[in-house]
């Protein structure tokens, strides 16, 4: 089966499951807990069924039992995991304890790192070191494969985590960095390689109709914990680690916002945007989502083809 198959019957899988799955979140009163520093505007989704990152789970699991079952597909699949199981822990300590709070950060990031760390020792393992180097072609990294893996993954899920903030952004800007990974693999005449990234795709554009303004679920920390985590291993699957800041260009500016916004406030006492992270500094200012959200959209694909473009994953890569 082929990536874009499988994309399709991602994406239909998960149009039809979702409405299921909102309703089994809602009577498991698995509602959104709204932070009060945020938009005043997002107290109004207050009570949304969140955790609907479950469904990528389930459906990238099924779709690699049945179409993939490779050595680079169960590392994904491992990552998606992970990530998700952490991504749930915080949902569920959030939900239960009526406030958006969750797990402390410096638990979760200790985690991060070690899941990060357990994760680059399986690519080392499974002979997944090889990178595409800028400007010097693809180089083996051997056992550095497993702090760069560690440090990646905190960065990567952690940055996901921050742009899922308003209606469709990250899962749009997820489903055009996904869908870039897997035509790398297909350029690279690795298409096995690109049979996860594809179904992920696929599932986050099903997932879109039902997270569009006004959403009706939101994917969680369960699902965007699992993305981030999963981003970073499908990029050094693909060997485009450390290209990977580039091609996910959007979730990177959204961290920085973030970092810069408190840098300022604690050395000067002033901020350098409106709201961080940048998505809410626009829906302060007025923008409304949905334009937002594809302002983003066409940000990350500008990115992913500029990426394309320096990298130049071809079947040598």
């Amino acid at each position: 089966m082929t990536p874009l198959i499988l994309f399709g019957v991602a994406l239909v899988l998960s149009a039809l499951i979702y409405p299921a799955a909102i309703g089994r979140l809602a009577r498991a009163r698995m509602g959104q807990q709204i932070r009060e520093e945020g938009p005043s505007a997002h107290q109004a989704k207050a009570g949304t069924p969140t955790a609907g990152g479950l469904v990528f789970l389930l459906l990238a699991l099924v779709l690699y039992l049945v179409a993939d079952r490779s050595i680079t597909g169960a590392f994904v699949v491992i990552a998606l995991f992970l990530g998700g199981a952490l991504g749930f822990l915080d949902d569920f300590a959030a939900v239960r304890g009526g406030r958006n709070l969750g797990l402390r950060a410096r638990q979760k990031i200790v985690i991060q790192l070690v899941t990060g760390a357990v994760l680059g020792w399986l690519a080392l393992r499974w002979g997944l070191t090889n990178q595409l180097v800028p400007f010097d072609g693809q180089r083996a990294i051997g056992g550095w494969i497993i702090l760069i893996a560690a440090l990646a993954v905190a960065a990567g899920s952690n940055a996901f985590n921050l742009t899922d903030g308003s209606d469709g952004l990250a899962a749009g800007t997820g489903a055009v960095t996904f869908g870039a990974l897997a035509l790398i693999a297909v350029l690279q005449h690795r298409p096995g390689v690109g049979l996860m990234p594809a179904v992920l795709a696929g599932v986050l554009v099903g997932f879109l109709f039902y997270n569009l303004f006004p959403a009706r679920l939101f994917m969680g920390d369960t699902g965007s914990l699992a993305l981030g985590t999963a981003m970073v291993a499908v990029a050094i699957t693909t060997g485009f680690l450390w290209y990977l800041p580039l091609l996910a260009l959007v979730f990177v500016v959204e961290t920085v916002s973030v970092i810069a916004q408190v840098a300022s406030f604690k050395l000067t006492g002033k901020r350098v945007i409106r709201m961080s992270p940048l998505h809410n500094h626009f829906i302060v200012a007025g923008w409304r989502e949905t334009p937002l959200a594809l302002w983003f959209w066409t940000g990350s694909l500008v990115a992913a083809v500029l990426a394309l473009v320096l990298a130049r994953p071809g079947p040598g890569a």
